[in-house]
């Protein structure tokens, strides 16, 4: 699935002339690098595993991030971390070494910071290494295998007094906080449903792929777990508030065919409900890694966009491709017109349809936060939000304001899996690791 970003990534790079701004910026870390006066040295960032989703995730936000570089790859066999430095040496300016295990790179000191791309069942294990050595760690999502092993982590973190993130890239794109501000501001009313959806068609990832062996934690939920990032995110102000409850209504998996503990497809209605409004909104989400061709003949390329539909009071707002708004994206706002007993639509008005690429209050918080660029990636906005709360932290300042994760958001979230994996009658992932 990697290659499909991969390629988009390539053209999306091209169209707005990005190796221009990354040469411009490589050769002023590495000038930083090579002046021995120099106050300002960048995050150096080493990257567990070398991962195909390196590229996309790490490497190009790195390569046009001023503050920060790639110093080391680790893998289990080193000459595959070599062999990544190789192909991507134009995004891995000065020394990058390779490494011949994820040990050997948690004990360099020399590394600030790690990138966790591991299989889903590895996150929980390194992540707390890495913390324990005195690592920043940015963590592919899912964070953990399961919520306890997610507490494990924030309580790590807190302890270690280091910077934990999983990689809900999307959050910190303007698109998302352009939605949140809409239903939060009350134009449209309170909101009544969320409905998140993103499938993968059958064949493009292969039968034996990790993402369908329960050992390593895989499942549709677990992979695809921004659908209920998404959900969590819109349905309420705030997740990690302790008066929002939830309760999980129904789960109906569609089992893999190899491995029966592996959900392939999962639908699940889920209700939120906030105290301090008495107000129920009840979200479905529909997560597919193998959605059946059509007639068992044709691929349905065209389902594959991530799409969020928010109805509220007065209107339904849709956000089409919320995973990747940096390739494209819309926001559709549709007015609707409910009879005033039943609560049913009765009409719909003209929809209008706006994007956003720079801006947002979330970066509008944050100073300096106007130098985002419309080309950025979701991957690059999350980079620039891990760097900054880093240097934020590490300098005692007021504090970063812009857009973030937090550890208790991430818990939350696998809490919601966790009911749904028991809703459906599936084992928790991670159980015995």
């Amino acid at each position: 699935m990697s290659w499909v970003v991969e390629t988009i990534l390539s053209v999306h790079n091209w169209w707005n002339n990005v190796s221009t701004v990354r040469s411009t910026i490589q050769a002023e870390k590495l000038s930083s690098l090579q002046s021995t006066g120099s106050t300002t040295q960048p995050l150096r960032i080493g990257v567990l595993g070398a991962a195909a989703i390196n590229l996309t995730a790490i490497f190009d936000p790195v390569s046009t991030q001023p503050s920060s570089i790639i110093t080391g790859i680790a893998a289990r066999d080193k000459s595959r971390a070599q062999a990544q430095i190789d192909t991507y040496k134009s995004y891995l300016p000065g020394n990058c070494e390779a490494y011949d295990s994820y040990d050997a790179l948690l004990s360099d000191p020399d590394i600030d910071a790690v990138c966790i791309p591991l299989p889903n069942g590895l996150h929980h294990k390194w992540a707390l290494s890495a913390l324990e050595k005195g690592k920043h760690i940015l963590v592919e999502k899912p964070l953990a295998s399961n919520a306890q092993q997610a507490r494990d982590i924030r309580d790590t973190a807190l302890r270690a007094g280091k910077t934990a993130l999983e990689a809900f890239h999307w959050r910190f794109h303007p698109a998302a906080h352009t939605v949140k501000s809409i239903l939060q501001s009350g134009k449209y009313g309170a909101i009544r449903s969320v409905d998140a959806r993103m499938v993968v068609p059958a064949g493009i990832l292969k039968k034996d792929d990790i993402r369908f062996q329960y050992g390593l934690a895989g499942g549709s939920c677990m992979d695809l777990t921004y659908v209920f990032s998404a959900v969590s995110f819109f349905a309420v102000r705030d997740i990690t508030d302790p008066n929002v409850k939830f309760s999980v209504e129904s789960a109906t998996p569609r089992l893999n065919a190899k491995d029966k503990l592996v959900d392939e497809a999962m639908q699940a209605t889920i209700t939120f409900k906030e105290a301090e409004s008495n107000h129920n909104v009840r979200a479905t989400v529909h997560a597919d890694l193998a959605q059946p061709w059509l007639f068992g003949l044709i691929p349905q390329i065209w389902a594959g966009s991530p799409d969020v539909t928010i109805q509220t009071d007065s209107a339904e707002i849709s956000f089409g491709n919320f995973v990747g708004p940096w390739a494209n994206h819309n926001i559709a706002i549709t007015p609707l017109t409910r009879d005033t007993t039943t609560g049913q639509i009765t009409s719909r008005g003209k929809t209008t349809n706006q994007k956003a690429f720079t801006g947002g209050d979330q970066w509008e918080q944050e100073e300096n936060g106007g130098n985002a660029q419309a080309w950025w990636t979701t991957y690059r906005y999350q980079l620039e939000g891990f760097v900054r709360q880093i240097r934020s932290n590490e300098e005692s300042k007021e504090g970063y304001k812009g857009p973030w994760v937090s550890l208790d958001e991430s818990v939350r979230v696998l809490e919601i899996i966790d009911k749904v994996y028991e809703k459906a009658g599936l084992p928790l992932r991670g159980r015995g690791q």
